[in-house]
């Protein structure tokens, strides 16, 4: 299955510490590293906002459906599990907790627990040959820029898009702390 990320897991770097563990992350169940990856413009919007205990206080990235906005996601192949225990971690759930695949694929959006980042949303429109999944909030919340940290951490991953240079993922991340 494909995994879209998108602030700082875009970075392959930050992504491992789910899956491989961390100081503050416990890791996934399978520690293999994504097999392809792909990146995705979609009809997202991207902003920051609350504040991060991770990341020195400053936003944290959500997505929004948007037809009058775009963002980038980074398309991870990973298994079924490794995506279960990534929302997990995201969610300060349980590793191993297991997710409702069926309800997930035919629905337009799926809540799943009460954690912050518990909306689960099937993306249908990549040209995938397997299912897409990313996840977000359910609330909009005030706009709050993201810490210098957790900014340099998603454009470093940005960078490796094959067509982005710095001034265009500055200039995406400048509008979306605006979003």
């Amino acid at each position: 299955m494909w995994y879209l990320a998108y602030g700082s897991n875009v970075n392959l770097e930050r992504l491992r510490l789910y899956l491989e563990g961390g100081v503050t992350e416990p890791g996934a169940r399978d520690a293999t590293p994504p097999t392809a990856t792909a990146w995705f413009e979609l009809p997202f919007r991207l902003n920051f906002a609350l504040e991060s205990q991770r990341w020195s206080g400053g936003g944290v990235a959500f997505v929004h459906p948007s037809a009058d906005h775009t963002a980038w996601f980074r398309a991870w192949n990973i298994t079924a599990e490794q995506f279960e225990d990534v929302f997990a971690q995201e969610n300060r759930l349980a590793v191993g907790s297991p997710l409702p695949w069926e309800e997930m694929a035919s629905a337009e959006h799926l809540d799943v627990g009460k954690g912050l980042y518990r909306r689960i949303f099937p993306l249908r429109d990549t040209g995938l040959a397997e299912p897409a999944f990313t996840f977000t909030t359910v609330d909009e919340f005030a706009p709050n820029p993201p810490h210098d940290d957790y900014r340099s951490t998603i454009a470093t991953g940005m960078a490796e898009h094959p067509d982005l240079d710095a001034a265009a993922i500055e200039a995406y991340l400048d509008a979306s702390i605006l979003a």
